[in-house]
């Protein structure tokens, strides 16, 4: 995982990893630091048959022949019909309205993220960016710092804390020891759904490209 900090790409390496080279307990992450407190949550990870089911309704109401102008006009009414799945599924899931609305938000912020990024390569006459550089440019625009740094005994040595976090909730650590600072993933209490979402995005962003090429070219 790679996330801009502090306007530096930092690499960050996997928990396991982490506790392994430091002889560290198996407790050792982000849950130790800022449990999270399921009270009132939505479950999402047990809605995983009603997220299939949403998948190909909403990948088959994207056109297969538009110009690449029209599409900014088509993503709102995608948007609505992701939301209104959303709200069909949300009885077995038990979402809070906040949670909803700030999934489709970023649902609609990466897919008019892509076109504006194919409108840019199109007038630059470049290819068009892979969905990969436009999610995590996305991303990136999410990350923030928690202002809470905590303090972590290791042997004899103090090591400060702080959580880092994403749209998708709490994914990373950063741990500075005496000699570096550490950049490290631990998605143990991230929202379950990002792996949906980034799937579900990327195919609709394959489909938006097939949908231009098929007029451009």
């Amino acid at each position: 995982m790679q996330l801009l900090i502090e306007n530096e790409l930092r690499t960050f390496i996997p928990i396991k990893i982490f506790r392994a080279t430091h002889g560290l307990p198996d407790d050792f992450g982000i849950g130790l630091f800022e449990p999270k407190d399921y009270t009132g949550l939505g479950r999402i990870d047990r809605a995983g048959a009603e997220l299939n089911e949403i998948r190909p309704i909403i990948l088959d109401a994207i056109p297969t022949h538009m110009p690449l102008e029209a599409w900014l006009g088509f993503l709102p009414d995608l948007s609505t019909l992701f939301q209104n799945k959303l709200d069909e599924m949300n009885p077995q899931v038990g979402l809070k309205s906040e949670e909803i609305e700030f999934a489709i938000s970023g649902f609609s912020d990466v897919c008019h993220a892509l076109v504006y990024a194919m409108i840019r390569a199109q007038s630059a006459k470049q290819p068009f960016p892979s969905f990969e550089q436009i999610y995590g440019d996305w991303l990136n625009t999410t990350v923030k710092i928690s202002g809470t740094v905590h303090s972590y005994l290791h042997i004899s040595a103090v090591w400060p804390v702080q959580i880092v976090n994403t749209a998708f909730g709490r994914t990373g650590l950063i741990i500075w020891t005496d000699s570096i600072t550490y950049y490290v993933e631990d998605d143990s209490l991230a929202c379950p759904a990002e792996g949906f979402m980034f799937g579900l995005l990327k195919d609709i962003a394959t489909r938006i490209i097939a949908a231009t090429d098929q007029v451009t070219n």
